[in-house]
């Protein structure tokens, strides 16, 4: 689909202040959000006050460099020492205002619960309909939104985006909520306009379009697709879009960044709303800032939140931040897409890689499906790990052979190490829907070595 050349009407003032506008603002906002966190959050406080630093002391973006950094560690230890929500969420006042609780992922530990004052509520809401209508959702538009309602945010904030722009909703959730069947159903029934979904649940919709003697391409009225939550590889951004004929838009966040970011119709990197949000990069070994365009672990800070801000969050995933202008008119910053996490990074064979970098590749290959895993022998001191990765169908135990052989050439191209890869029929890598629920969110798993006397058993 073409960038849209009226697109700039589309965009707020703010979008397009000068940098010393949005320095402006941001210093303002975040004086009045350290005052708040001072007078409210302990945990901030505390912390605060043993680095020496009172609020009258943050005046300027260069004062904030002066605040520590926090981190998973600091929560999950205050929520351990002041049960059942820690400080970190404001005092007892703060708590009884409290609209809606909502919970970290869980992907490195148990789920931590982050509360939402209504004011959060409806500047989230706020930030999620400016995503939206930088990706072409107007007033009229309907959205199927197959995304979980859970104690994660994501599905919550793109129903709530999207009425606050004015748009309708069809919350049929996931194919856990609403079977799949169904969902097509829906979709070519009622016609909504905008499919919220992620990669590959999109995909699974196509198929089960397929199987009902439907054309994904031309039998529904999807002219754009939200996408969110899994990684968007080129080659699987354009599968989705050609097969629904529909422009794919990639988004990120998290529970603690809700709705930071937004993709424009200009493809390039994910806006960060900077009347909302800070965000940095930082050596991950020295916490020191790196250049612009140069890639370092994220740290966030929220600028708006009354209950649970966060002051210099190390997220922990590896981005850059472009400061270039951008096609589209907007002058707030760019993020890239994620490289991989710090706490994820391996050393394989000397070689330093991220598990993300790993999927990037995976997708490439349309033969395989969206189940894999690293599993990393712990007992070798080379650091060996194989690729363990589903098919998309089942194979030939020699089809099976020469696909493995060209995933493992193409990891050696991209990542500069060449690993045993081994490609499992579909269903049987992650059989126990438990397991494969965990994958999802620790795609590196550790195994003694074992011998192997013979080649694993397929279902050929």
């Amino acid at each position: 689909m073409p960038f849209e050349t009226n697109a700039a009407l589309a965009i707020e003032p703010i979008e397009r202040a000068s940098r010393a506008e949005i320095v402006a603002l941001q210093e303002k906002l975040l004086r009045e959000a350290v005052a708040r966190a001072w007078e409210s959050v302990p945990f901030y406080r505390q912390r605060w006050e043993a680095a020496g630093i009172r609020p009258g002391d943050i005046c300027t973006l260069d004062d904030f460099l002066r605040l520590p950094i926090v981190s998973k560690t600091d929560f999950d230890a205050d929520l351990i020492a002041h049960p059942p929500f820690g400080t970190y969420q404001g005092s007892a006042q703060q708590l009884g205002r409290v609209a809606r609780v909502h919970a970290s992922s869980g992907t490195t530990g148990d789920p931590r619960p982050i509360l939402c004052t209504l004011a959060d509520v409806e500047r989230i809401a706020q930030l999620s309909a400016r995503r939206l209508r930088a990706q072409g959702v107007r007033p009229g538009d309907l959205l199927q939104v197959t995304l979980p309602y859970t104690l994660y945010i994501g599905g919550t904030i793109a129903l709530e985006g999207a009425m606050a722009l004015g748009a309708g909703v069809i919350p049929t959730g996931t194919g856990a909520m609403t079977h799949s069947r169904r969902q097509v159903e829906i979709a070519h029934r009622w016609r909504p306009t905008v499919l919220c979904a992620t990669p590959s649940y999109a995909l699974k919709l196509a198929d089960t379009a397929v199987a009902m003697k439907l054309d994904p391409a031309k039998d529904f009225a999807f002219r754009m697709i939200y996408v969110t939550a899994e990684v968007l590889t080129p080659e699987l951004r354009r599968e989705v879009g050609e097969r629904w004929n529909a422009e794919v838009f990639d988004n990120y966040g998290s529970v603690e960044a809700a709705a930071s970011t937004y993709e424009c119709a200009a493809h390039c990197g994910w806006h960060i709303s900077e009347d909302a949000y800070i965000f940095e990069t930082v050596d991950r070994v020295t916490d020191q800032p790196v250049p612009s365009g140069e890639d370092g672990v994220l740290l966030i800070t929220t600028l708006f939140r009354e209950a649970a801000p966060f002051f210099r969050y190390r997220v922990g995933d590896i981005v850059s931040i472009d400061s270039q202008p951008c096609a589209c008119g907007r002058t707030f910053r760019r993020m890239s897409t994620v490289k991989g996490r710090a706490d994820e990074m391996l050393k394989l064979r000397g070689i330093s890689v991220y598990p993300t970098a790993i999927e990037r590749v995976l997708r490439g290959f349309p033969e395989l499906g969206i189940d894999w895993q690293l599993v990393v022998d712990n007992k070798l001191s080379a650091h060996e790990a194989m690729v363990e990765v589903e098919a998309m169908k089942g194979l030939t135990y020699a089809e099976r052979t020469a696909l493995a052989n060209r995933v493992a050439d193409r990891l050696k191209e991209t990542i500069g190490v060449l690993p045993e890869v081994e490609i499992f029929d579909p269903g049987t890598l992650f059989p126990n829907p438990d397991d494969r629920a965990k994958v999802k969110t620790k795609r590196v798993i550790e195994r003694q070595s074992k011998p192997r006397s013979a080649p694993p058993l397929w279902t050929d």
